[in-house]
């Protein structure tokens, strides 16, 4: 079945660029919708991506004012994918607030299939705190953005805001499209956040982690057609809709839930930050007055490799958080837990890895395999991981789940 592509075109100068996005979109035997807000048509007519994609193009959100409609509701109906480009400061700002004064921004609110935003703006304006902010928003909720490029802009300055050229465009679009249902029939554990080890009644022992990595990798898992468990420790984020969720709070708790629940999954992506150092804990609140503390820190046990027993051909990603030898660490981590993958990140930046908004890591894996994934959000780097994830079952010719078997719910 041809995929079906919303495209939505944007008032900006880079609107002209769109017709090439269509093109290639064509070439590769998508079906079409274009979308043009007004500010489009100053740059582009509306026949152009008619006669392209040989479908009537959605403007006004009423349609022809001559009788009922409601084609946004209809079109949410037909499509894999929402594609805007070039994507405006002004249209952003509308999706991240929610709001609907036009066919593309009523549409939006409609669409539940992946987003892909293509930005196209002047340096000034990308960089700008509300515009800053509206990204963040978006990126949160599952948005996907290729690009912006450095280059020449329309004000004749060069920097950041210029819109990716449409091969990428397409390239990308086209990457989302196919990794719609590829996780499909599998069955994934996904574990987050930090682990809480306990010191007294009212205190304890953490770290940074704020579960961001681990819930977009339980999001982007579901939305690829899987069945995701996330497994979660202490965090501040919305819990993920259409995921099992089941939480923890020490790391004994964690290993009670992966000895449960790790036999009957196909992949674990092991994201959770466990303590590596186990407090002794005092059954009675420690007080000021009774002066100076040493605290005893025991080495935590390995949940991973513990885990070995349990293990039938499930694929198991292990995550490794360095500030140095970042290889060498992660593939000595990655051999002593029994993992296939391992991904690691250097948190000694502030800008990537624990409580940011993205990420920077290398993939690596037990068959030699490398991957650099350049500072991207974390949603987005999720993805590159599953795309790993299947690259391991796939050469071990298990593309799809292991045997079906009763789950425990269902044997409940």
């Amino acid at each position: 079945m041809n995929p079906k592509v919303v495209l939505g075109v944007c008032g900006g100068i880079a609107a002209y660029k769109s017709v090439e996005i269509l093109r290639g979109l064509v070439q590769r035997d998508a079906e079409v919708q274009a979308v043009l807000t007004r500010g489009a048509r100053e740059f582009i007519a509306p026949m152009t991506f008619a006669v392209l994609s040989r479908r009537p193009v959605h403007i006004e959100v009423w349609g022809s004012g001559n009788e009922p409609s409601v084609d946004h509701v209809a079109l949410a109906d037909w499509a894999d994918l929402l594609l805007v480009a070039p994507a405006t400061a002004h249209t952003m700002g509308k999706f991240a607030q929610g709001l609907a004064d036009d066919f593309l921004s009523t549409y939006f609110l409609s669409h539940r299939k992946p987003v892909l935003l293509a930005p196209a703006m002047e340096s000034a304006m990308w960089s700008h705190a509300a515009v800053i902010r509206n990204r963040e928003i978006l990126s949160e909720r599952g948005v996907r953005f290729v690009g912006p490029a450095s280059g020449a802009l329309a004000s004749g300055h060069v920097g950041i805001g210029r819109m990716e050229e449409p091969e990428v465009i397409v390239e990308e679009a086209w990457r989302l499209l196919s990794a719609q249902g590829d996780l499909a029939c599998m069955r994934l554990l996904v574990t987050a956040g930090p682990t809480r080890e306990p010191i007294d009644p009212i205190r304890f022992v953490s770290n940074r982690s704020s579960g961001r990595m681990g819930y977009a990798l339980a999001e982007t898992g579901r939305d690829r057609g899987a069945q995701v468990t996330l497994l979660t420790g202490p965090t501040e984020l919305p819990l993920p809709r259409r995921v099992r969720v089941l939480s923890f709070e020490t790391a004994a708790d964690l290993h009670g839930l992966l000895v449960r629940e790790f036999p009957e999954c196909d992949g674990l992506a092991m994201a959770a930050a466990v303590a590596d150092f186990i407090p002794q804990e005092s059954a009675e609140r420690l007080h000021r007055e009774e002066g100076d503390r040493t605290l005893r820190l025991a080495a935590g046990q390995d949940i991973l490799a513990s885990l070995a027993p349990l293990r039938r051909d499930q694929t198991v990603v292990a995550f490794a958080a360095e500030t140095d030898e970042l290889e060498k660490r992660a593939v000595a981590k990655m051999e002593k837990k029994g993992a296939d993958l391992i991904v690691v990140n250097d948190v000694g930046r502030r800008d990537i890895g624990f409580d940011a908004e993205q990420n920077e890591i290398r993939i690596l894996g037990r068959s030699g395999f490398r991957e650099l994934v350049s500072k991207r959000s974390k949603r987005e780097v999720a993805d590159k991981i599953w795309d790993a994830f299947l690259s391991v079952r796939k050469a071990r010719g298990q593309s799809t789940a292991l045997t079906p078997t009763l789950s425990r719910r269902e044997r409940e």
